[in-house]
């Protein structure tokens, strides 16, 4: 009877997984984050996931130095930082 019973409870979890892993492979966010992913590859999880939610439509990320030094650009006035 109490196996029954587990092997219920383990059988719900598990729809419930499933469902939660299909809704979110399915999800926009999802496709956004893979978008974000894909041009970030050399980021970690957790900055490529901090870029997504701060600026989706990035393209290049650098520091302030960098954009002066390697692309030689300067950030407008009034520009306010990414926190990642």
């Amino acid at each position: 009877m109490a196996e029954n019973k587990n092997a219920q409870q383990v059988r719900e979890i598990t729809d419930k997984l499933e469902q939660g892993i299909k809704e979110l492979f399915e999800s926009e966010r999802f496709k956004e984050y893979l978008r974000t992913m894909s041009k970030f590859y050399n980021y970690s999880f957790n900055n490529t996931l901090l870029i997504a939610m701060q600026k989706p439509e990035a393209t290049y990320v650098a520091g302030y130095t960098s954009w002066q030094r390697n692309f030689d650009r300067q950030v407008m006035k009034g520009k306010r930082a990414s926190r990642f």
